[in-house]
């Protein structure tokens, strides 16, 4: 009986103050922030860093709005804290207005600021001015630099003889610092190529025009039936096993695990496999494809040397050498475990298989020698699961 008595004593006390409890409101509910006046701009490549200071503890952000070029409409924000605010997407070296506006944190705008930005030359203008074109294999190659590592999609055209209309040949995109790219698969006469840069933003360059003739370029006729394609001479490696046979290069069947040449497992490096072409050529280029659980790991060639020689020679002073390339992945990263690492553009480059180019003034050969320095990681063998071959035949 004590405890009830007690309890509805306490009772109407607990009640109280539940009914007292503070209710969580936004601070100064209802009030409009100050307007910004303190701020400051610098111009960027196609875009200004505005700085503010907001002494209005009303003020949760800034907001920024802006037209483009083209009429669409674009908003940046940035808390008070951050104290710069980006503006970006702007085509042109002029003067553009944008509207600031300190917001409270139950969205209250203050009056609107107007500030003028002069945005220096954009990247896709100042990419495509800069832009190196010529003639290559098969097509043509472009090589450029781009700065301040911009998103780029840079497009290829050609103009149609009977039309005069414009073509889509090509698209590459790039965010890198630098870039070379080749178009390919076009037959060698003069025609009129167009190329522009577009950005992330739907800003586009004028399409600057360029004539020449693409170099001559076919797949070589390399096949794994014939067994006169494959030689050996003193100091080439044998193959593991008849499963993975010198042959099963040129086999079709492309960056399988259970496919292609295998070396012997041994230690020795740098290791070497000869190829007879059975004609002279003039090399352009080649594809590796490499073991597809093992993208740039494991026994993948890493460091890649070929040679050319006219006969099959086992004195390697009488070879000329062709090419050489190392570290190829794309992101520039070390091996990493299976393929669960890799950038976007790594898979891509592998699954469709690594491109290699030649220099434009190597001699024409029949023999080649390909020499593994290195794989990606120290291991014993290394691995070929399909190669192929372009150029042009020199009679």
């Amino acid at each position: 009986m004590k405890f009830i008595k007690l309890l509805t004593l306490i009772l109407p006390f607990l009640l109280a103050i539940s009914c007292d409890e503070e209710k969580h409101k936004p601070l100064f509910e209802g009030d409009t922030p100050d307007a910004i006046k303190d701020f400051s701009v610098e111009n960027l490549p196609g875009a200004a860093a505005i700085s503010f200071k907001l002494n209005d503890p009303r003020a949760a952000y800034v907001k920024a709005v802006y037209t483009l070029d083209e009429g669409a409409k674009r908003e940046a924000r940035a808390s008070r804290y951050d104290n710069v605010l980006m503006v970006d997407g702007f085509a042109e070296e002029k003067a553009y207005t944008v509207t600031l506006y300190a917001v409270s944190k139950d969205e209250k705008e203050s009056t609107p600021t107007m500030v003028t930005v002069n945005p220096n030359k954009p990247p896709f203008v100042e990419v495509v001015e800069k832009l190196k074109i010529a003639s290559d294999w098969g097509g043509g190659r472009i090589e450029g630099e781009n700065p301040t590592s911009s998103k780029l999609m840079i497009g290829i055209l050609k103009k149609n003889k009977t039309t005069g209309a414009w073509e889509d040949v090509q698209a590459f995109f790039t965010e890198s610092k630098s870039f070379a790219f080749n178009f390919r698969g076009l037959s060698p006469e003069e025609t009129v190529f167009g190329v522009y840069v577009r950005d992330q933003w739907q800003n586009f360059s004028d399409t600057l025009s360029y004539t020449f003739a693409p170099r001559e370029e076919i797949k070589l006729p390399l096949s794994s039936t014939n067994t006169a394609h494959f030689i050996e001479i003193a100091g080439d490696s044998k193959a593991s096993s008849t499963t993975y046979a010198l042959r099963r290069i040129f086999d079709g069947a492309r960056a399988t695990w259970a496919d292609g040449y295998y070396s012997v497992a041994e230690a020795k490096f740098p290791k070497f496999f000869t190829i007879d072409m059975l004609a002279n050529y003039q090399l352009s280029r080649f594809k590796y494809w490499q073991n597809n659980n093992l993208y740039y790991q494991s026994g993948n060639a890493k460091h890649i040397r070929i040679w050319g020689n006219t006969t099959p020679s086992s004195d390697m002073s009488t070879w000329t050498l062709l090419g050489e390339w190392d570290n190829w992945r794309p992101s520039g990263k070390s091996p990493s475990s299976g393929n669960g690492g890799l950038t976007e553009a790594d898979l891509a480059a592998a699954q469709i298989g690594n491109d290699f180019d030649f220099p434009l003034d190597i001699p024409a050969v029949r023999y080649i020698r390909v020499e593994t320095v290195s794989t990606w990681e120290p291991r014993t063998q290394v691995y070929y699961p399909e190669l192929e071959f372009w150029g042009r035949q020199i009679k």
